[in-house]
Order: structure tokens, then C-alpha cells, then sequence
């Protein structure tokens, strides 16, 4: 099997043409197409109540479509001062992920342990930034996958 490597545009995206390993991405399309599809109804119900889990809650920029994407979710501040919460996601599947591109558009909410919040802001962040708020097992399992990219997480209540 040949593996055609794509030219990567901006800063971080890589062209979408389908069938094609875009370098840079940790795991395949094809992977995150099946989990779209089939693991992700599964997980869901498991991360909403789940600790160290997440679902993001999004609207497609081109379908309109609702979307839920379970993630885990790291917090660096539970917001016991001012109500924000501020988390890290992994992104496996990059910062391309069509959750991220989502949620950057058009917002989202993120529901853990059965609370709702809003995502406020959403930062592209590299391995140096997110690594010191990781658990050790976590960055070494994100090393072998050679996950480089995070996303910073701004939460606040709902009502706000």
C-alpha cells in the first residue's frame, strides 16, 4: 500500500483530498469517519457521565446538522474562582478535526458529568503548552501517537 503525503496549506491544515494520509494528522480519516459513524454513538452516553470524558455539542458549518463528539477532557481550572472553566482536549485526529472547525464557526457547548457549559474561546495549542497539565500516561500514550496538537477550552455556564 502506498501512502501519498499531501502538501499542508496555512498554518495547520492539510488539503482534503480523500483516500490521502495527511502528514501531521496522528490518525487516519478513515478512523475518525468510523468513529463518527459507529463508535461514537456508543461512547457518548458513557463520557456524558464519565469523568476525564466530554461531549462536545456542535453545529455542522455546512449541513446545519446537530452534532455530539465525545472527547477527553483535561481541566486546569474547575472554575471555583469567576465560573470559567478551562480545559485541554487532545486532538488525534488534529486541529482540522471537523468538531474544532465547528465549534470555532459557530460555538458549541460541552457536557460533563451530566453539566452543560458553553464554549467561550477555543485555542489552538501546541505539545509544550498542554503537556505539564496532562497525567504521565496520558502524554506518553499521546507521544506514540504523536498527537502535536491541543485544544484550550474556555467554559462558562450556560446561563451566562
Amino acid at each position: 500500500m502506498v501512502i501519498r503525503c499531501v502538501r499542508l496549506y496555512g498554518q495547520f491544515g492539510a488539503a482534503t483530498t480523500p483516500g490521502v494520509y495527511r502528514r501531521g494528522v496522528p490518525l487516519p480519516r478513515a478512523i475518525a469517519r468510523f468513529n463518527q459513524r459507529v463508535t461514537n454513538r456508543f461512547v457518548e452516553p458513557i463520557a456524558r457521565r464519565s469523568s476525564g470524558f466530554a461531549v462536545v455539542r456542535h453545529t455542522g458549518r455546512r449541513s446545519g446538522a446537530t452534532h455530539a463528539t465525545p472527547v477527553n477532557l483535561f481541566v486546569l481550572d474547575d472554575g471555583t474562582t469567576g465560573g470559567v472553566v478551562r480545559g485541554i482536549v487532545a486532538l488525534t485526529y488534529g486541529p482540522t478535526a471537523d468538531w474544532v472547525q465547528n465549534v470555532e464557526a459557530g460555538g458549541g457547548s460541552v457536557e460533563s458529568r451530566s453539566r452543560t457549559r458553553r464554549v467561550s474561546d477555543v485555542e489552538i495549542v501546541d505539545r509544550s503548552t498542554a503537556w505539564s497539565a496532562l497525567p504521565r500516561f496520558v502524554r506518553l500514550a499521546l507521544r506514540v501517537l504523536r498527537v502535536r496538537h491541543f485544544a484550550l477550552l474556555t467554559l462558562s455556564d450556560d446561563s451566562s
